[in-house]
Order: C-alpha cells, then sequence, then structure tokens
C-alpha cells in the first residue's frame, strides 16, 4: 500500500506482489477550507483499506520542504537544526531518508497532527519523501559517457527540478509555481546556471500532461533534446492503472 500526502489532497494505491495487473490507483483532491488533517481521518474512515495490515506500506510525502546533507556534515541531533536553515517555518517534524549512492541525506518536514494519525492509522509505515526514489531510479538510467541531462518532474502548482553532471547529482530543487511562464523561466534559468549545452544535452520531462506539452513547445526554442522520462519496463507488469500514477510513485514501486 502507498499512500500519496500533498498540500491539496491523496492519493493511494496498492497490488499484490504475487498477482500480475493487480495494481490499482485512487486519487482526491480535500476541501482547502477544512484543516488537512480533518479531510485526511475522513478519507481513511471512507476507506477502510487504508487501515489493513500490508506487507509493507509507504507514506510517501509531497512537499518543497527539504535539503539534502551530505554525510560529513550530518548530525542526527542537529538535523531539524538542518532543515530549519533552509527554511524559516519548518514543520516541526524532521523526517529523514537516505540516499546511499549520493552520501547524502535527504531532510523533509512533515507536519506533526499528520506524522501522529498516519503513524497510528497503518502498520509499520516507511515515511518517504517523493524526490527519494527519482534521485535514485533517475541516477541509475543514464548511462556511461552520455549527455547531461536535467529532468523536470510537474505537479499541479510545483515542480521538481533534477540536474546529473555526467553520473554526480549536481542539483536537486522543488519550486512553487502560479503560471505556466512562470515554470518555463525557472527552467531555463537553472538551464544556464548550471553551464548546460542547448545543442547537445538533453531536458527530460514527467508530470502533467498539458503543462509538459506546452512547456516542452516552448522550450524546442531554446534546447535541441527534449523527451520524455522513461517508465522502467518492469513497471508496466503491475497493470494499466501504474500510468496515472505519477513518476515518483512508480519509481517508488520499481525501486522497491
Amino acid at each position: 500500500m502507498s499512500i500519496r500526502l500533498r498540500s491539496d489532497g491523496l492519493s493511494f494505491s496498492a497490488y499484490n506482489p504475487s498477482e500480475g495487473q493487480s495494481f490499482f490507483y485512487r486519487d482526491m483532491t480535500f476541501d482547502r477550507n477544512a484543516p488537512y488533517v480533518t479531510s485526511l481521518k475522513e478519507v481513511f474512515f471512507m476507506n477502510e483499506c487504508l487501515t489493513w495490515t500490508y506487507k509493507r506500506t509507504y507514506l510517501l510525502c509531497v512537499s518543497s520542504q527539504y535539503t539534502l546533507a551530505p554525510e560529513e556534515m550530518y548530525q542526527e541531533k542537529r538535523r531539524s537544526q538542518l532543515l530549519s536553515f533552509n527554511f524559516s517555518s519548518p514543520e516541526k517534524r524532521c523526517m529523514i531518508n537516505t540516499l546511499k549512492e549520493e552520501k547524502t541525506r535527504l531532510l523533509f518536514g512533515l507536519n506533526e497532527e499528520v506524522y501522529e494519525f498516519c503513524a497510528r492509522s497503518t502498520t509499520n509505515p516507511l515515511f518517504t519523501h517523493h524526490m527519494t526514489s527519482p534521485l535514485i531510479m533517475l541516477k541509475k538510467q543514464i548511462r556511461e559517457g552520455s549527455a547531461n541531462r536535467m529532468y523536470v518532474i510537474v505537479h499541479n502548482k510545483m515542480a521538481d527540478i533534477i540536474r546529473f553532471d555526467g553520473a554526480d547529482l549536481l542539483i536537486a530543487n522543488s519550486f512553487d509555481f502560479e503560471q505556466p511562464e512562470d515554470l518555463l523561466y525557472y527552467v531555463l534559468y537553472t538551464w544556464k546556471q548550471t553551464g548546460m549545452d542547448q545543442l547537445n544535452d538533453a531536458l527530460l520531462l514527467s508530470g502533467e500532461m498539458n503543462l509538459c506539452t506546452r512547456l516542452a513547445n516552448s522550450l524546442q526554442t531554446y534546447i535541441r533534446h527534449i523527451g520524455r522520462i522513461e517508465i522502467p519496463a518492469k513497471a508496466y507488469l503491475l497493470g494499466g492503472e501504474i500510468l496515472h500514477a505519477p513518476i515518483d510513485l512508480i519509481l517508488l514501486l520499481v525501486c522497491e
């Protein structure tokens, strides 16, 4: 079972590893006039399956409030300080994922009340940030000697930019945006600031289809190689509904 928490709602999905094509995906949007945790509790009340016991339950947190800390500067007792250094109003609960290949810790904030409810309502949940699986799996797609790549994952009013210099992670950042033009600006600005070559390097997109198509059409004037982030072939074995799931969830299941 995977429960994906985002600012305007959640989605949940599950599958049976011993049964092919068993994956299902459900998405719902919350009433913004109601407290988030109230809407969260209502969803759990209406969907009893969320509290069943599974072999593994993932709580996937979608948020731009995260930071990367290299192992040599990371200290467990100071992890909240590392998060608050980058955010003026961090969430009280500081969570951590480990990126072994990068020798880096990903720290992210989670609302305390949301954490406590999810922790007591699910069995042995594993909390993970939405950027963790893309950072792990996208690096594995990079072949030795291939062109530098920048990945852009578009959510609703938020986007992730991941930039690899060869096989080395150079930047991982998420930002909120209101207009598609803002997204175009951030992508081109990051492309320029990180020294990408508009003729030889590649930009790969994933996420909300209309926004990605609009972004790609606008960027063709400036960048020669634009494509889509490839979904690992083994993901299709889970079932047709996997195509409705966001890329971070798909990569999480493949990473598993």
